[in-house]
């Protein structure tokens, strides 16, 4: 008991000096957040762009089997890395099982298109000015 007769309270205004409090502040969760993260809202994907992505796919492999466009050596191994992993019949999850079996490949795919994206746009880029 006589522990707790011995701690020492500290007045609750002492520490209002460390404390910015201002009316025009709602709240300060927004402070550490870039613009993109704090207006981003949740949309769901659009698989036109998706197939609009895939078509680009399909002719910057044609013009790069044609010799005209130079594509980057990541990018390709990535593109090379993918396939392989949806023909292979080793996979993480295995596909025969019905559903679930699909579902890495899907990931793998969704991955290798976030991955190469920007390659793609700067591909469309070159496309339109040819």
């Amino acid at each position: 008991m006589d522990r707790m007769n011995n701690v020492r309270t500290k007045p609750t205004e002492a520490n209002l000096e460390y404390f910015n409090i201002s009316p025009e502040k709602i709240s300060d969760t927004n402070l550490g957040f870039s613009e993109e993260v704090r207006d981003y809202r949740y949309h769901s994907t659009d698989f036109r762009k998706s197939w609009y992505y895939f078509g680009l796919l399909l002719s910057m492999l044609l013009d790069l089997f044609k010799g005209r466009y130079p594509l980057p050596k990541k990018t390709a191994l990535l593109i090379v890395f993918a396939f392989l992993y949806l023909v292979s019949p080793v996979d993480i999850v295995p596909d025969v099982f019905p559903l679930i079996g699909l579902v890495d490949d899907v990931a793998v795919l969704a991955f290798a298109f976030n991955f190469i994206k920007g390659d793609l746009e700067n591909y469309r880029d070159w496309k339109m000015s040819k």
